[in-house]
């Protein structure tokens, strides 16, 4: 009978502390972007010349640029807050030329 109760005692306690673990928000890291998300490709023979493509939620294709003559380590946390920079401002100018095309159509 002294089981059941600590049987029961510890069910209620681990769904009290999940319950009070939900309602924290988790803070997104500072070069994180919630409009969308960056991929960099590097060749391992030729370090020097990048690809960043820039992609929507969606999964959406917006731009890719290419940067020649710099070696992109993208584990630096500079390198990710200017790549969330970059990604911000095409995401802007692609939601803009988006948008007239919408109103053309319509």
């Amino acid at each position: 009978m002294k089981a059941v109760k600590i049987i029961i005692l510890v069910c209620f306690l681990s769904l009290g502390l999940s319950v009070t673990g939900q309602n924290k928000q988790a803070k997104l890291k500072p070069w994180v972007c919630t409009s969308g998300f960056w991929v960099v490709e590097t060749n391992v023979k030729t370090s020097l010349l990048n690809k960043v493509r820039f992609y929507t939620n969606n999964g959406l294709l917006m731009e890719e640029k290419e940067m020649n003559g710099t070696r992109l380590n993208v584990k630096r946390r500079k390198v990710k807050i200017e790549l969330k920079q970059m990604l911000e401002t095409v995401t802007v100018a692609w939601e803009q030329q988006h948008k007239s095309e919408w109103v053309k159509r319509n």
